[in-house]
């Protein structure tokens, strides 16, 4: 399967500011194999010059395409004629510098067609862009079925004209222009991904990629006003498509809209920032939950609707909180949801048989349940009772074995959203000493497991409640400190070796000692710890999110490996 990354207008210097930012790191993550990226408005908000094609093909960009602006930076015309990597759009007069499609190879060997074209409604004089695009199409499938189109148009009809026009023979049809992302990502009948625009990359606080206040002027007085690209609310617009290199059909596409924190960013670049660099789980949590959502929407074009069953006894609101935003993460995948509420006093026997009929539903592919259970239900009973091949939570000892076997399995979501958030933010690990304060199958165990794994490499100690006085020695040792005990502020200053990471599981709910509002907080002194530790995760907004999109990334592995569908 070849993966192909399309991204939208680059919108002056805020938008290579974006893909410089976030490029290299998304498609390592997404597996990319060539990028292609519109170019025409790079340079100051109109064009593109030498200088600022070199600036995107650095951050990652593997390919340009162009519009009606491509020719606004007049020094920039020999440019445009000798740069193999830049295509122009097809559709203009002959003798236009440039050529209108070019076949370029992909990471993993795959040749891969790129078109692009420019609109005939509201926009400059052009050709007849779906009789070029027959041209271009018949050219290019001469050498590869993998196909990309840009078409850089004003009007959605005409962008979905196009689409049909060439269902079957493209891979991937997709509109640029109008700098507004829409929400029309679809694969048509004969296989060909279509979005009618991809939006653009830069400043959302804009009026379309541009300062507002010029704009506005522009608009109130009929004058003529510079327009200027707009650094606030920085944003990158992309689509991802999976095509089928064999064919030239795609399987899944996915429209991506990821923030960028020109701050933090720039604090991580100079030192800035006196405190700890912070390991949120935000961008993580999304990069999983796209590769979640990928994933479904090939199995539910297979015709196949993945199906998590949530298990819950008893009332308690924290579980119905958690409950809530793993049905919300589910659905927004693709994900259908079973909710099973059972009543405080259930029996554990009534449990265990509730549990075992879901897992004898082949039409449940995952099966999950909230602790703790209201009494007199016992938890281990129950989850033992889960089908290993249903236990998206990686709770049951099956799984558990596997995973210390280094065999397939489920991975508790947990620590498994704990390494996929230090793999993001490039921690290093091999080598290193980490020390997991706690021992639980839930946490501690596993994660133990998982660093000290081939492929992470650390050496690992496990510290807990019998280890008396020597904890925090045991602590102040590690390279990288994963709290998990279950108290609040257990962990600070003192604990942390100077320049160590620091991962904070727990997560406790607080109320103020003069009353107020309640306030949510983890096993580490944050405010303490911050100031001695390289890098930590905050509560909320770290562990927690990594733990839901796992819990929706095995469900979706668990529906792939049920219906026969494992990559």
């Amino acid at each position: 399967m070849t993966h192909l990354l399309f991204i939208a207008d680059v919108i002056g210097s805020p938008g290579r500011e974006v893909l410089k930012g976030l490029l290299p790191e998304l498609r390592q993550r997404l597996g990319v194999h060539l990028v292609v990226c519109n170019c025409e408005n790079s340079a100051a908000g109109f064009g593109v010059t030498r200088e600022v094609a070199k600036d995107l093909f650095q951050a990652g960009c593997d390919v340009l395409t162009g519009g009606n602006h491509l020719w606004d930076k007049k020094d920039a015309m020999d440019y445009l004629a000798e740069e193999p990597r830049l295509v122009r759009p097809a559709n203009l007069p002959p003798g236009t510098p440039g050529e209108g499609w070019r076949v370029m190879r992909a990471s993993n060997g795959v040749a891969v067609g790129v078109v692009n074209l420019l609109g005939r409604v509201f926009m400059r004089e052009a050709d007849d862009p779906f009789r070029a695009a027959d041209a271009a199409v018949t050219a290019l499938r001469a050498q590869t079925p993998v196909i990309l189109v840009d078409f850089h148009a004003e009007t959605t009809a005409e962008k979905i004209a196009l689409g049909w026009h060439l269902d079957g023979r493209a891979s991937l049809v997709v509109g640029t222009h109008t700098h507004v992302q829409t929400a029309d990502d679809r694969i048509l009948p004969g296989g060909t991904a279509f979005l009618c625009d991809a939006g653009m990359t830069g400043g959302f606080d804009s009026v379309i990629g541009m300062d507002r206040k010029g704009a506005l002027r522009r608009f109130l007085t009929q004058l003529p006003e510079r327009l200027t690209p707009a650094e606030g609310d920085l944003r990158l617009n992309a689509v991802l498509v999976h095509v089928d290199e064999s064919t030239g059909r795609a399987t899944a596409i996915q429209r991506l809209q990821i923030p960028y924190d020109k701050a933090a960013a720039s604090h991580r670049r100079t030192g800035a920032d006196t405190g700890a660099r912070l390991l949120t789980g935000a961008e993580p949590a999304d990069a999983v939950a796209i590769e979640a959502r990928m994933r479904a929407h090939a199995l539910l074009e297979a015709g196949v609707t993945p199906k998590l069953a949530l298990v819950s006894v008893g009332d308690d609101p924290a579980s119905q909180v958690y409950l809530r935003k793993k049905g919300e993460a589910c659905a927004e995948a693709g994900i259908e949801v079973l909710r099973v509420g059972l009543p405080a006093g259930t029996s554990t026997a009534d449990v265990v048989a509730r549990v075992r009929a879901l897992g004898a539903d082949p039409g449940v592919h995952g099966i999950l349940v909230q602790l703790p259970l209201a009494p007199p239900a016992d938890g281990q009973p129950v989850l033992e009772a889960i089908p290993p091949h249903k236990d998206v939570d990686g709770f049951h000892p099956e799984n558990a074995g596997r995973l210390a076997l280094g065999l397939p399995g489920f991975v508790p979501a947990t620590p498994y959203g704990v390494l996929r958030l230090l793999q993001h933010h490039g921690i290093p690990l091999a080598g290193r000493h980490a020390v997991v304060l706690g021992r639980s199958h839930i946490v501690g165990r596993p994660m133990a497991t998982l660093l000290s794994a081939k492929g992470c490499d650390m050496t690992v100690t496990i510290g807990h409640s019998a280890s008396g006085p020597d904890l925090q020695r045991l602590a102040r040792d590690a390279d990288l400190l994963v709290a998990a005990v279950g108290r609040p502020h257990m962990v600070t200053a003192d604990w942390v070796k100077p320049g160590a990471v620091v991962v904070d599981v727990g997560i406790h709910r607080l109320a103020p000692a003069g009353g107020g509002k309640s306030r949510l907080t983890g096993d580490v002194d944050f405010e303490s710890v911050r100031h001695v530790a390289s890098a930590i995760t905050p509560v909320p907004g770290g562990v927690g999110p990594m733990t839901v999109a796992m819990v929706v990334l095995n469900t979706v592995i668990a529906a792939e490996r049920q219906s026969g569908r494992s990559a």
